[in-house]
């Protein structure tokens, strides 16, 4: 691969595009969405498979770019799966032996704030040795010509793989201070786990925070408990991030914009949330559940093109790559963005 990083690399692009700069034309990324970025399809042909590929930095690598050499998606994103931070803190595992499944938490590790307790070796603990090296590896092979996207669990969303989402959504009515302390240890872990992202050779690490979302938790409690954990996060960083939460959000669209990311990745429509964002820059926003797995490639396109004339920053499906995505889907996505920017210039 091309390690030359010119001036229209898909990294300078992207780059440029999340600070503000000019671009030749707008990335087709999938850097913010919580949902992936690998396929059923990209699993077949390069003959690597989930869910050895979540276990094994060469091969969680080698379909990571994939991602790229495939469909045209201009960045690499690891890892696959939400659990990474959950398991390294003692939660257990569910593996499912099916390329479109992702690996859940069966057993939740605490049950109070006595037993918010880090393992000294955290960044040597379960997976994250595995993720840390598929980066460095990412890195190496394709230097400076794509960004890399390392992937964390918001505060609130980890609390909950930790504790339960039940318990968790029961303690935010009833224990309001256990939430606080949760939200606090986890913040705390994922600023660690984050930092050593880029440290290992990230880019842009990406919050995915679905707990957050309005379909799940009410506006006061986004700005009671995730507002400043998130914001607390931003602050600490260092580096390129981009907040995700899904389904409804415009209540909070203003909120998000303020707790310092870079991109916020959303479901709603684009147009509305630019009047709510500033000059925070906004990824989306193609259906993922809908039209990239059951649309047709013009579909998508005529999704995308819209996305585009309200102006998205970066152009993304608005939850994610579902595994079993067509790959026509997506290149779609590429190809609507390509036309787009040609027309423009004629």
């Amino acid at each position: 691969m091309d390690k030359i990083g010119n001036k229209s690399s898909p990294k300078r692009r992207v780059l440029s595009a999340l600070f503000g700069g000019t671009v030749d034309k707008t990335p087709v990324t999938s850097i913010g969405a919580c949902g992936g970025t690998v396929t059923v399809d990209m699993q077949k042909a390069v003959g690597v498979h989930w869910p050895e590929a979540h276990r094994d930095p060469e091969k969680m690598a080698k379909l990571a770019i994939a991602s790229y050499n495939l469909t045209g998606i201009e960045n690499v994103r690891v890892p696959f799966d939400f659990v990474v931070e959950a398991e390294a803190l003692g939660g257990e595992i569910k593996w499912v032996d099916k390329a479109d499944a992702v690996p859940s938490v069966s057993k939740h590790p605490f049950k109070s704030p006595a037993d918010f307790t880090k393992p000294d070796n955290f960044l040597e603990a379960g997976r994250i040795p595995v993720v840390l090296e598929s980066i460095k590896l990412i890195r190496e092979e394709v230097g400076d010509y794509l960004p890399i996207t390392g992937t964390v669990v918001g505060p609130l969303s980890l609390g909950g793989e930790l504790v339960g989402i039940t318990n968790l959504l029961m303690w935010l009515i009833r224990k309001p201070d256990n939430v606080k302390q949760l939200v606090d240890f986890t913040s705390e872990i994922i600023l660690e786990f984050c930092k050593a992202q880029y440290r290992w050779g990230a880019d842009i690490v990406q919050v995915a925070e679905p707990t957050a979302s309005l379909s799940m938790i009410s506006p006061p409690m986004f700005r009671g408990y995730a507002q400043p954990a998130l914001t607390k996060l931003a602050n600490n960083l260092g580096g390129l991030k981009v907040l995700h939460i899904c389904g409804r959000t415009l209540q909070i669209v203003s909120d998000m914009a303020k707790t310092g990311f870079d991109g916020l990745s959303l479901e709603e429509d684009i147009a509305q949330v630019k009047q709510l964002s500033g000059d925070v820059k906004v990824l989306g926003n193609i259906s993922s559940s809908k039209t990239l797995i059951f649309g047709s490639p013009d579909e998508v396109k005529a999704e995308a093109k819209k996305a585009l004339e309200a102006r998205v920053d970066l152009l993304e499906p608005n939850c994610g790559i579902s595994p079993i995505t067509p790959l026509a889907n997506i290149k779609a996505m590429v190809e609507a963005r390509d036309e787009f920017f040609a027309d423009k210039s004629i």
